[in-house]
């Protein structure tokens, strides 16, 4: 059996929101926020190779969701769950099996896609 980390992507949304009711002086100590009170976060699955399935344990964000949306949780760098899936030497056609751990936008928001075409 072998696992493989997956990065599917980083943004940034509202360190307040994240944190809820734990004060900011506490949080900022390893989350920095910018200026618009605005903290990084990295969008990690697991990837599981067990010789007869290919199981994905969460999907990352996708890119399904509308521009507000994306306005309010910024996208960024390089990092996506089909460029992972690459360096590992696989596709997402490959993956016999998906496990979500929760039903956070960030978990789950990339089990679906737009097509080419931004239909279905």
């Amino acid at each position: 059996m072998k696992i493989y980390p997956v990065q599917t992507g980083n943004f940034k949304l509202d360190g307040g929101a994240m944190f809820g009711v734990v004060p900011k002086v506490i949080w900022q100590k390893t989350n920095p926020a910018d200026s618009n009170n605005m903290i990084e976060m990295g969008m990690r699955s697991l990837l599981i190779e067990d010789g007869q399935r290919l199981i994905l344990i969460d999907t990352g964000m996708g890119n399904k969701q509308s521009d507000k949306f994306f306005g309010y949780y910024y996208q960024f760098g390089n990092f996506s769950l089909d460029t992972s899936l690459a360096s590992f030497g696989f596709h997402r056609d490959d993956i016999t099996d998906v496990f979500l751990t929760h039903l956070h936008f960030d978990h789950c928001g990339g089990s679906i896609q737009w097509n080419k075409d931004k239909t279905g």
